[in-house]
């Protein structure tokens, strides 16, 4: 990997710091709300205040993931989570998959540890059932069709957020289960000269760091943010190493006229040694990643109504090398999309959007042993959308979020989508009552393509299709920071492209059917302690066909991999100059696939932080505190006790 050019990247930035100044403080405004971890956090020092007030303008700017439009201020529904920034360096989690994990309503199974295969489960559906976005821009997605969750970094981040259910009405294919959204620094609402770096090392050979850096001078605004990991994970031959570059530069040409430019370039090397059941364990695969995105984009912005148009092209080259069946191979992805947004908003109670896009994706499979089970193939689609939403305050307290798309294919069945979205606030009893209907698709993707037999026609594999709902209602309970909230939800996939395991090129179709209830309380008793758990209770199954060719289960039989009720929770306390935090995470009822159970688990982590100077803070944690062993999936053993521990500078 390209290890020596994140290193010059880090002293060049590094270095910036003499040219970067801090404006003088003020009274730090309060960070935005996240649905299952409201941490509070202290800034006390002022170049930690110029720090605190960047980020909250940027979350006051951030388009919500549910609508793309810059939100008020509102209690959001459970079904939509956000994690700041600040709350990122409170909890100490660094990886994507440690936020999901977290949230009701989300499964993530690792094959392995840091760097494995990640498979991500919204509510019982599959993993490529998820759009994945940075800054409102679609990542490549993988060989399984959603961007590796593994290699997401989110240290140097504004904020994740996440919308559960269907969302296809606004982001068309793949978006069957739900969106995430990573933020990071949008260089045209920068106001402040900042510099923030962290260090840190730990157990299993672990050493991560990072910067950010954002620079103000006049009409233009750039940001810069880096991340590099390395660690050798707590299993054999299971090395990893890790680095990304993300970058954005902006130019106001005109008062509110803005044309800016976002580029992200994520590089990796891991060894994949397989299950500890197979014959030929550690095994020898390398896994070597690149990732890279490069986004123009206009935008206005004016009182009653913006307007942004944007190109992105992504691509995503994965070299699987030393395979023990030499199905060496390099799997190329390549996309092209192009989207204009308008939203309208001629009083505070109503929004108005009209959209449009283009989107085009290549894959193509080149062996590097070439053989008769080993042969090449490629493809490549588009697709062309309109779309439309409607976001209204009505009478006595209800709130209408509606939204309808038809996506137009060249090569597969055309399909309309819609999400309608209602909320009622009872005012008396601080409660909101709310309900939820949307249809989601996805047209087949690099993994149904690229092995599949030569003689099938892809064109011929019908669009998986979604619909979800739920309902559910919130209670704020004796404070505003403190509330509890219960949803019920249905989701059901039809259509669904598997493989036939016996022949590994044909496909096979499956529906299947989830339905769960997801708990979240949050309460704070003072603004320094806050204390938070939710708890998600599911039963998704296969309703028609063979899944895995019958090896994951026939109808009425459990999707695998999807523990049955999972639970997390924690709590922090914070003072003047330091925070403390303890959290666990369990999962239980899990089955690996039909006959094969997994034990329960619960594990626990302890963390905390001290500011030892203006411009200094030094912090660590204990992951996996009791040793507790345990596998995420049959033959992948998570891992041990760990101690991790670092510094992070703010200029």
């Amino acid at each position: 990997m390209h290890r020596d050019l994140l290193i010059c990247i880090s002293l060049l930035t590094c270095l910036l710091t003499g040219s970067v100044s801090s404006q003088e403080p003020g009274a730090a405004p309060q960070a935005g709300e996240s649905t299952t971890l409201e941490t509070t956090t202290v800034e006390s020092s002022p170049r930690r205040v110029a720090v605190a007030r960047e980020e909250t303008i940027q979350l006051q700017n951030t388009p919500a993931v549910t609508t793309k439009t810059i939100q008020p201020e509102e209690t959001p529904l459970p079904s939509f989570d956000t994690l700041s920034a600040a709350e990122v360096r409170t909890s100490q989690r660094f990886d994507i998959g440690d936020i999901l994990s977290q949230m009701a309503g989300v499964s993530l199974i690792e094959a392995g540890q840091m760097g494995a295969q990640t498979s991500l489960f919204i509510r019982g559906m599959e993993s490529n059932h998820t759009v994945v976005l940075l800054n409102g821009r679609r990542l490549p997605p993988g060989l399984a069709g959603i961007y590796q969750l593994e290699y997401l970094d989110v240290s140097t981040l504004e904020s994740v957020q996440i919308t559960k259910g269907a969302a296809s009405s606004l982001y068309g294919s793949d978006a069957l289960a739900g969106v995430i959204d990573m933020r990071s620094t949008d260089a045209r609402f920068i106001e402040t000269d900042t510099l923030s770096s962290f260090a840190e090392g730990g157990s299993f050979s672990t050493f991560r760091t990072g910067h950010k850096l954002t620079l103000k001078d006049g009409p233009v605004g750039i940001a810069l943010d880096t991340s590099y990991l390395e660690t050798a994970n707590d299993r054999v031959s299971s090395d990893f190493e890790n680095g990304l570059i993300r970058g954005n530069i902006a130019i106001e040409i005109n008062e509110g006229v803005y044309v800016d430019l976002l580029g992200y370039v994520q590089d990796s090397f891991l060894q994949v040694p397989g299950s500890s059941l197979g014959f030929a364990f550690p095994e020898e695969q390398i896994n070597n990643n690149l990732s890279t995105l490069f986004s123009p984009r206009l935008s206005v912005i004016r009182d009653d109504w913006d307007f942004s148009t944007f190109y992105s092209h992504t691509t995503n080259e994965l070299e699987a090398t030393r395979d023990v069946f030499f199905n060496d191979n390099l799997l190329e992805q390549t996309g092209h999309e192009v989207e204009a947004v308008f939203n309208y908003h001629p009083t505070d109670e109503a929004t108005w959007t009209l959209g449009a896009g283009y989107y085009g994706y290549a894959f193509e499979r080149i062996p590097l042993i070439p053989g008769p089970f080993n042969l090449p193939s490629d493809f490549e689609f588009s697709y062309t959308s309109v779309f439309a939403q409607a976001d209204l305050d009505l009478p006595w307290n209800f709130h209408l979020l509606t939204s309808g798309r038809y996506d137009e294919h060249d090569s597969f069945t055309s399909k309309g989508t819609y999400t309608v979205q209602l909320s009622h606030e009872i005012e008396s009893t601080r409660t909101t009552l709310f309900a939820k209907s949307s249809t989601g698709y996805k047209a087949p993707s690099g993994q149904d393509f690229i092995f599949l037999d030569a003689g099938i026609d892809p064109t011929t594999l019908q669009p998986e299709e979604s619909q979800t709902w739920e309902v559910g209602a919130r209670q704020q309970l004796f404070n505003e920071r403190s509330s509890i909230a219960l949803t019920y939800f249905e989701a059901q996939v039809d259509n669904l492209i598997d493989v036939d395991p016996f022949t590994f090129v044909d496909p096979a179709i499956v529906d299947t059917q989830s339905r769960g209830v997801e708990a979240e309380l949050v309460y704070s008793p003072t603004e320094t302690l806050q204390f938070y758990t939710n708890a998600t209770w599911l039963d998704a199954i296969i309703t028609d066909g063979e899944y895995l060719g019958g090896f994951g289960g026939s109808p009425g039989d459990r999707l695998p991999r999807r523990p049955g009720f999972t639970l997390s929770g924690g709590a922090v306390l914070s003072g003047d100059q330091w925070k403390l935090g303890a959290e666990i995470r369990g999962a239980y009822d899990r089955i690996d696939s039909p006959g094969f159970y997994l034990s329960d688990y619960t594990v626990a982590r302890i963390f905390g932080s001290v500011e030892v100077s203006e411009r200094v803070e030094v912090y660590g944690r204990l992951e996996n505190v009791f040793d507790l062993d345990y596998e995420n999936t049959r033959g992948f053993e998570a891992a041990g006790f760990g101690v991790f521990g670092g510094v992070r500078v703010a200029f």
